[in-house]
Parts: structure tokens; C-alpha cells; sequence
């Protein structure tokens, strides 16, 4: 098994479950090529299923061939257990512009 802290073996595409106080990472290589990191910025915002005011954002971080996500197990620990959705934000950053 790869080693999953290494951003290196973050796997392709969002999780399917995230446990309360787990580190979690992902990578996002689809987009990159039309949205880069040096004009754009990318982040999910999760919220919580039955209109609760929890909300959740993790920003990615551009890397050269694609965006990494990363949840530390000190934030995570803070989630409220549940059903979320989530939409992933993309901010053109010389405007602040925002696409869904």
C-alpha cells in the first residue's frame, strides 16, 4: 500500500467518506490546464445536509500538474458528523470573479 500521507500517492477525485479526525487528501488533475494556480484559485465548500450553518472549505494548492486538497486531522476532528454537499469554487484571481 502507498503511503497516503505522501501528497505524492494523494489519490484522483473528491473522497467518498471522510471520517471525523482523519487526515484526508486528494488531487484534482482535470482542470489545471484551463484554471492555473499563478490566475486562479480553487477551494470545495461543503455544507451540511437539512440546512444546519456548518460549513466546511478546504482550498487547494496548485502544484504543476494539478490542484492537492488537504484536510489536517486537527481540523477535521472539528467536523459535525453528517450527510454534506459540496461545490467546488474556482475564484479568477485578478478580478475575484467566481465560477461554480
Amino acid at each position: 500500500m502507498a503511503n497516503l500521507f505522501d501528497a505524492a500517492n494523494a489519490p484522483e477525485g473528491e473522497p467518498q467518506t471522510i471520517v471525523v479526525g482523519d487526515f484526508v487528501q486528494w488531487k484534482r488533475s482535470d482542470f489545471i490546464g484551463d484554471y492555473p494556480s499563478a490566475s486562479y484559485s480553487v477551494k470545495y465548500v461543503a455544507r451540511i445536509s437539512g440546512g444546519g450553518s456548518n460549513e466546511i472549505t478546504v482550498t487547494g494548492s496548485g502544484q504543476t500538474s494539478h490542484y492537492l486538497f488537504t484536510i489536517s486531522t486537527t481540523a477535521s476532528d472539528d467536523f459535525v458528523a453528517g450527510h454534506y454537499y459540496y461545490q467546488l469554487e474556482i475564484e479568477r484571481n485578478s478580478d475575484n470573479e467566481r465560477i461554480v
